[in-house]
């Protein structure tokens, strides 16, 4: 009877159902890349990265004025109705008067000169060299005005357009001012605030995290038991964020160059595959630091902003070699292989050899520092909730 109510013994699972576990670092890169970019494509996530990728372009877009709208606004010689009302009121102070077919063919010849002169040579120009062609132009469409006006006007006449030609040549001169014109709103954008302070900013925030946030949903044990170091956890996961980086920031900046292409901002073709290479070493070498500044301290994004300014910003522009040390330095002269980029902002190309190591070498460091700090430091999660 005992025998009957006793449970039958299972039969063993034959040697070739067996499933042998084999943890590799491949199969770990691939399984913490799931728990990377699945999250983020969640539906309750995605019209957040939707207008977050189209914030910036939208904004670029409005900004940045069209050739039509710019011509419009920002004429190199102004109105030529203006200028003849002028010669026109001086000839009348000197008892001098325009007839009313004098008066139409100075409009004619003004406009024609006028219009002439607002054709810009193409390719890039600094704002320094864009200002001395702008001085010399003015001067040469008045010297053009000159021998037509001759035409139209009496000997006295011609005599006081000399003197007015003379003093609206001085004063439009003057008025010029170094500027980029009509592509200075999109280069700001691109470069000083989307390259230089929103791409750092977003690595070292996507990266800083990757062990605290483990330490806040308490997972951080749980992975440790896995069959790898910690070094090689924090490196895969590293790996993982950044690839994930790259997609959306490259994404990013493809809509940064649709917004100026529908601008119709010059040499963008050859800028963009410049840009995106540099991009990909600013990624690596932004993320490695904020991984590194994420097992230091809990506040790694103020500890940030403080390095920016010390290292990047302080040292950065000392003139001396100390300012290799700043990676901005050497994400510059990568950029300035482009010749947009270096008559726009006067940067200099050389030292190439030099950025890429030290870009490199920045990147195994802070990796390196990261590392060390994630083997031997002990985190405890009551301990870092409380901080």
């Amino acid at each position: 009877m005992i025998d009957q109510l006793e449970q039958p013994t299972r039969p063993a699972t034959p040697p070739d159902r067996i499933v042998t576990l084999n943890p590799t670092a491949l199969r770990a890169l691939s399984g913490i890349w799931l728990f990377t970019w699945r999250p983020q494509l969640a539906w309750r996530r995605l019209p957040t990265l939707f207008l977050g990728l189209l914030a910036l372009p939208i904004v670029i877009y409005l900004t940045t004025p069209s050739p039509e709208g710019w011509s419009q606004r920002h004429t190199l010689l102004g109105n030529p109705g203006t200028a003849v009302n002028e010669f026109a009121g001086r000839l009348r102070r000197a008892d001098l008067q325009l007839r009313p077919e004098q008066r139409q063919q100075l409009v004619d010849i003004f406009s024609d000169e006028f219009a002439r002169s607002q054709v810009l040579p193409p390719g890039p120009r600094s704002p320094e060299a864009d200002a001395t062609r702008q001085k010399d132009e003015i001067k040469a469409c008045y010297e053009r005005i000159q021998p037509r006006v001759q035409t139209v006007l009496d000997e006295a006449q011609f005599a006081q357009f000399q003197t007015f030609a003379r003093r609206s040549t001085a004063l439009q001169q003057q008025r010029v001012r170094v500027t980029w014109g009509r592509t200075e709103p999109f280069y700001h954008w691109l470069i000083d605030f989307y390259f230089f302070v929103i791409l750092p900013l977003q690595c070292v925030r996507g990266t800083g995290g990757l062990i605290r946030d483990e330490l806040q949903s308490d997972t951080l044990g749980f992975l440790l038991t896995r069959p790898l170091s910690r070094a090689r956890l924090l490196i895969l996961k590293y790996l993982t964020q950044t690839a994930w980086l790259q997609i959306v920031l490259a994404v990013e900046t493809l809509l940064i160059f649709a917004a100026g292409g529908l601008r119709q901002i010059p040499a963008l073709a050859s800028l963009l595959p410049l840009f995106l290479a540099v991009q990909l070493l600013a990624v690596m070498v932004w993320s490695a630091l904020g991984v590194c500044l994420g097992q230091a301290t809990k506040r790694y994004m103020a500890l940030a902003l403080l390095y920016g300014l010390i290292i990047e910003t302080g040292i950065g522009r000392i003139p001396t070699n100390i300012n290799t040390l700043s990676m901005i330095r050497h994400l510059k002269v990568l950029l300035s292989h482009n010749d947009a980029i270096e008559t726009i902002y006067q940067w200099t190309n050389q030292g190439l050899p030099l950025s890429l190591t030290a870009l490199s070498l920045a990147t195994i460091l802070f990796l390196a520092l990261a590392s060390g700090l994630f083997t031997f430091i002990e985190y405890h999660h009551t301990v870092e909730m409380q901080k």
